[in-house]
C-alpha cells in the first residue's frame, strides 16, 4: 500500500492557537486540513465506518466513538478510532450525543486520522505526546549543527521510564514510533528498551 507522506506540509501560517496559559493549544483548521489533503493526497477520501448501520460506536463505558479511514478506490487504510468529545475533551455518553457533537467530532477525527495516516500536521500531535510524558519540547538552537531533539527525546523517554507506575510498554511503543519517523536514533531506542 502506497500512502502519501505529508509530514512537513503545514506552514507556520496554517497553525492557529486557542486558549491561554497552560490551556493553549495549537491546531490547523479542519477546512485547511481538507484542502491540504485534496492538494497533496488527491483521490483519497475520508470516511466513517458503520456498525449495525450506525456511525456512532459504543465503548464499554457507554461513551461514543467514530471509526474512520481513508480510501482512494484501490486502497483502504486501517480503521482509526476517535472519541466523540465535548469542548473539554471529555467523552460523551451515547445517549447525550447531539448532531453538533457528532459533526464537531467528525471534523476533529478528519484531522487526527490525517495525522495518523499521512503524517499531516503530525508536528502538532508530537508536541502533545511529549507534554503528556511530563516534558516540554526543547527548541533547537540556531547555532547547533546537530539535531538536539533526538537526544532530548531519549532523555524524556528515559526519565519517564524511571517514574513509578509508568507503563513501560507504552513508553517503548512511543519511542519505536519516534524511531520510525527518524526522530530517535537506533542506539537511543536500544538504550531506552534496555532501561525498561
Amino acid at each position: 500500500m502506497t500512502i502519501p507522506n505529508l509530514g512537513g506540509v503545514i506552514k507556520a501560517e496554517d497553525v492557529f492557537n486557542k486558549g491561554s496559559g497552560s490551556y493553549t493549544a495549537s491546531y490547523v483548521a479542519w477546512a485547511k486540513t481538507s484542502q491540504l489533503l485534496r492538494e497533496h493526497a488527491p483521490g483519497w477520501g475520508f470516511y466513517l465506518a458503520a456498525k449495525d448501520e450506525e456511525y456512532v460506536w459504543k465503548a464499554p463505558d457507554g461513551s461514543g466513538y467514530l471509526m474512520c479511514f481513508f480510501e482512494n478506490g484501490e486502497q483502504r487504510t486501517p480503521l482509526f478510532p476517535f472519541p466523540i468529545m465535548d469542548n473539554r475533551n471529555n467523552p460523551i455518553q451515547c445517549e447525550k450525543i447531539s448532531a453538533r457533537t457528532f459533526t464537531d467530532s467528525h471534523r476533529r477525527a478528519l484531522c487526527a486520522c490525517a495525522a495518523f495516516t499521512f503524517g499531516l500536521a503530525y508536528e502538532l500531535w508530537v508536541k502533545g505526546e511529549i507534554e503528556s510524558l511530563g516534558a516540554t519540547p526543547v527548541k533547537p538552537s540556531t547555532k547547533a549543527k546537530t539535531e538536539p531533539v533526538k537526544s532530548d527525546l531519549k532523555t524524556v523517554f528515559l526519565k519517564k521510564l524511571k517514574e513509578p507506575n509508568t507503563d513501560s510498554q507504552k513508553v517503548i511503543a512511543m519511542a519505536e514510533q519516534r524511531h520510525k519517523e527518524g526522530k530517535l536514533s537506533k542506539d537511543d531506542l536500544t538504550e531506552i528498551k534496555l532501561s525498561a
